[in-house]
């Protein structure tokens, strides 16, 4: 189908990017002063001394001053001395050291198991740019799984959804399409093309180029070459994809091989790969 490029998508969509890899409180209002009383207070009585207890025993000769009683010194307090200051504690980094980057037949596997980790998630949407004939074109494509399908590009658009096929014309209305693309989009999306892949990546084609960062999320890039039959022609292509180390999927692709819409043309292609559960595919049209 033109429209979308099926045999070019196919190329592109499954060299998938398999990628290495959110004051101070307003003080209350004080309270207001007390209101002046408007009559003086009542004066108070002195209280009368209270008698002291006669003491029985010998009187004091007239005159004497009865010493007083000696005062006892204060014990001395023991200074504390202070507490010796702990050592400073070795502060953990912020963020996990990198872990090492499979690499060779490991690196391979790390590939492969990340296309299939992006064949298994609930809902992605891929950002393409595509350079072949001289001519540019960009499409952003959104997968819902299991079968739901939406593409745009600067002249079309394109819906699957419940085994059915919407097209928008030029006019810019929507109409039903008699035919069902419902397995196009399965073969595209199907895993048994990675294992496809898989035969046509070897150690020697791979190799580990450096970690890297997309959006602040740490990657590894590999890069890899392949050879693969497709549409009766044999497609030769080198690819540069970012991995997520934390979670092994896909986030960014750059290739460039064999172009199968202008033969005898190259084909450079940039993907971006967002992972979104909230993207939602509906029939356009009753």
């Amino acid at each position: 189908m033109k429209l979308l490029h099926p045999a070019h998508l196919a190329q592109y969509m499954l060299v998938l990017v398999i990628v290495v890899l959110l004051t101070a409180c307003g003080g209350g209002k004080q309270a207001a002063p007390a209101a002046k009383p408007t009559q003086p207070p009542a004066p108070v009585k002195a209280a009368e001394p209270t008698a002291v207890p006669a003491v029985a025993g010998p009187t004091a000769a007239p005159g004497a001053t009865e010493a007083p009683a000696p005062t006892e010194a204060p014990v001395p307090t023991e200074t504390s001395e202070p507490a010796p200051t702990a050592e400073p504690t070795e502060v953990p980094p912020t963020e996990p050291p990198a872990a090492e980057a499979p690499t060779g037949q490991a690196g391979i596997d790390l590939l492969l198991d990340a296309m299939r980790a992006q064949l298994s998630q609930q809902a992605f949407r891929m950002n393409m740019t595509t350079e072949d004939g001289g001519k540019t074109t960009t499409m952003v494509m959104e997968y819902v799984a299991p079968n739901s399908f939406h593409s745009t590009t600067e002249k079309s658009e394109f819906i699957l959804v419940d085994g059915a096929s919407y097209m928008k014309g030029a006019d810019g209305k929507w109409e039903k399409s008699p035919m069902d693309l419902s397995g196009m989009v399965s073969q595209i999306l199907s895993p048994e093309l990675v294992d496809e892949m898989a035969k046509n990546i070897t150690v020697e084609k791979m190799r580990f180029v450096g970690p890297d960062l997309i959006d602040g999320k740490p990657m590894w890039v590999y890069q890899y070459e392949t050879t693969m039959e497709l549409m009766g022609q044999k497609i030769n292509s080198r690819a540069t994809v970012w991995l997520g180390v934390l979670d092994k999927l896909p986030y960014r692709q750059e290739s460039e091989g064999d172009s199968v819409v202008n033969k005898g043309s190259r084909t450079k292609t940039e993907i971006v790969y967002e992972y979104d559960s909230g993207i939602t595919i509906e029939a356009p049209i009753p």
